[in-house]
């Protein structure tokens, strides 16, 4: 494909790092045997365009065209966020940006 151009980027792209909820082992368990269940974090990374930034969820999109539209979106609430890294920031239009507020949450 000759003079392919790269459509604009309405959005920041972002790595998180954040810990999901996951299931435990199933059936009847007595006190002293789930006393011994280890208990360890589900800590997952998604790659995404920032499209929502609200004051509980963040919303991430995989695809995004050069109006901004956007497919295959993930929902992941802030109290599950470890880290929000900004892998490459939204491009500049006419000297305006369209992107959320973006912000790390927890620890690094």
């Amino acid at each position: 494909m000759k003079n392919l151009k790269r459509p604009n980027q309405k959005y920041p792209l972002v790595e998180v790092i954040w810990d999901d909820a996951t299931s435990i082992s199933q059936g009847w368990k007595n006190k002293e045997e789930f006393d011994k269940e280890l208990i360890k974090p589900e800590i997952v990374l998604s790659v995404g365009f920032l499209v929502k930034d609200s004051t509980e969820h963040i919303i991430l999109a995989m695809d995004t065209d050069s109006d901004g539209d956007h497919a295959s979106r993930s929902q992941i609430p802030k109290g599950m966020i470890k880290k929000i890294k900004i892998l490459r920031k939204e491009d500049k239009d006419n000297g305006t940006t369209t992107s959320p507020a973006v912000a790390t949450t927890g620890s690094s």
